[in-house]
């Protein structure tokens, strides 16, 4: 499979059907059951929402600011790419700033939660620009 890049917009149109804008552009994002939060991954399906609310409960941290930062950050899609291909997966891990997270983590649902979680339990949040800026950039921030 290969990596969504998307450095504009990404836009909900139906339920499960986004749009990538770049420029002046539109173009189907990916067929709707890869975006679906339970897109089938790698070691089986996954409720993507749900592991982050449990994992985030698990690691101490707050299970909504987890779950505003990949809804925002990839909208839970694994494979996201963004930032002119340096942030990747849910977690949207920017590899020039963390080059200690492979790609293989950055892509994976488990290792790349874990690595976030420990990134926020010790403090890191606002290495998430969705957190940093979500009052100021969000209609919906609830924070």
């Amino acid at each position: 499979r290969s990596p969504l890049v998307c450095d504009a917009f990404l836009q909900r149109v139906d339920p499960g059907d986004y749009m990538v804008h770049v420029g002046d552009s539109a173009e189907p994002a990916l067929p709707p059951a890869a975006w679906s939060p339970t897109a089938r991954l790698t070691d089986g399906p996954w409720d993507v929402p749900t592991y982050i609310q449990n994992a985030a409960k698990s690691a101490g941290v707050d299970p909504r600011v987890a779950e505003w930062i990949v809804e925002h950050e990839s909208q839970y899609h694994p494979r996201a790419l963004g930032d002119g291909g340096d942030s990747r997966g849910i977690w949207q891990i920017n590899k020039v700033w963390h080059p200690e997270v492979s790609d293989e983590c950055a892509y994976d649902v488990e290792c790349s939660t874990d690595w976030a979680l420990r990134r926020i339990a010790d403090g890191n949040v606002n290495e998430w620009t969705t957190w940093k800026y979500c009052r100021e950039w969000f209609d919906d921030c609830p924070f």
